[in-house]
C-alpha cells in the first residue's frame, strides 16, 4: 500500500505538508534509521532497502517539501546519522 505523504511528494511539486505531518515522517525516518544501524558493519540490503533507499527517502524529504529549519536540520542529522551507521 503506498502512503499518502510519498504519493503527494513523488508528483512532481512541493506538497504544503503541516509541520506535524513533516515531524511524523521524520519519526518514521529516525527509527527506521536506528533500526538499520543495530546490525552493526554495514547496512544490509533488506527487502530492497539499502543505505541507498534510505538517502533517498531522507532527500526526499529534504528536496520535496517545505521545511522548517529545525526540521531541516534533522534530516541532515539523520543523513549524517545513517552514513556514520554504514561502516566497513
Amino acid at each position: 500500500m503506498k502512503s499518502v505523504w510519498k504519493s503527494k511528494i513523488t508528483n512532481g511539486r512541493a506538497p504544503i505538508l503541516s509541520a506535524r505531518s513533516v515531524d511524523e515522517m521524520l519519526d518514521h525516518l529516525a527509527v527506521m534509521v536506528r533500526q538499520t544501524a543495530r546490525c552493526g558493519g554495514r547496512i544490509a540490503r533488506i527487502q530492497g532497502m539499502d543505505l541507498d533507499y534510505w538517502e533517498d527517502r531522507i532527500n526526499t524529504v529534504i528536496d520535496k517539501t517545505d521545511l522548517f529549519s529545525s526540521q531541516q536540520d534533522r534530516a541532515k542529522l539523520l543523513l549524517v546519522e545513517l552514513r556514520s551507521s554504514d561502516r566497513a
